[in-house]
């Protein structure tokens, strides 16, 4: 559960990622449409700096105004309004499709990391932190994280785990 966990979380940060560079390079929705923005970036590390600038503008205006940034020095967020604003700051023709994406409301993106950062850490901060997240999700009694994962929400009955797998798979194909 560890594992699937902390890829969940990686794969939430490198589709974020990706998804917004990808706005930006003007690709394609899933219905055919170019996307245009009113930047014009030729690689994904210029769309990286674009994302950056919109971002973090101090940290960015701290590395000198990179025009480009390798993958490894890009900025990390699990975020999906973190995408919106890129979106937004950039006047992108997709900002529709992640709104619609955005109002499914899906929770993986706020509990998700919860669990993630116990089983990277396994401290016992974290280990709060995922009781917290257990009980105001009305889950009491939990023996570990990794059972808690495979636990059916009161309100429905659905497991954690693949809430949140349904989450992302929704998100995704919604904000395409």
């Amino acid at each position: 559960m560890a594992f699937v966990t902390i890829e969940l979380d990686n794969l939430i940060i490198v589709g974020l990622r990706n998804y917004t560079k990808s706005s930006l390079l003007r690709s394609r929705t899933a219905a055919g449409i170019r996307i245009t923005a009113t930047v014009m970036p030729t690689s994904t590390e210029e769309a990286a700096a674009l994302i950056f600038r919109s971002l973090n503008p101090t940290g960015y205006a701290k590395k000198h105004y990179p025009t480009a940034i390798t993958e490894k020095d890009e900025y990390t967020f699990r975020d999906p309004r973190m995408s919106q604003k890129v979106l937004i700051d950039y006047s992108a023709s997709n900002l529709s499709n992640l709104v619609l994406a955005l109002s499914l409301n899906a929770v993986v993106f706020d509990e998700a990391k919860v669990c993630r950062h116990f089983f990277a850490h396994r401290t016992r901060n974290t280990h709060e932190a995922v009781k917290t997240f257990a009980n105001n999700s009305g889950i009491f009694n939990f023996d570990s994280p990794e059972h808690l994962l495979l636990r059916g929400r009161p309100t429905t009955g659905v497991r954690l785990l693949d809430g949140w797998l349904a989450d992302v798979e929704n998100f995704f194909d919604f904000a395409s």
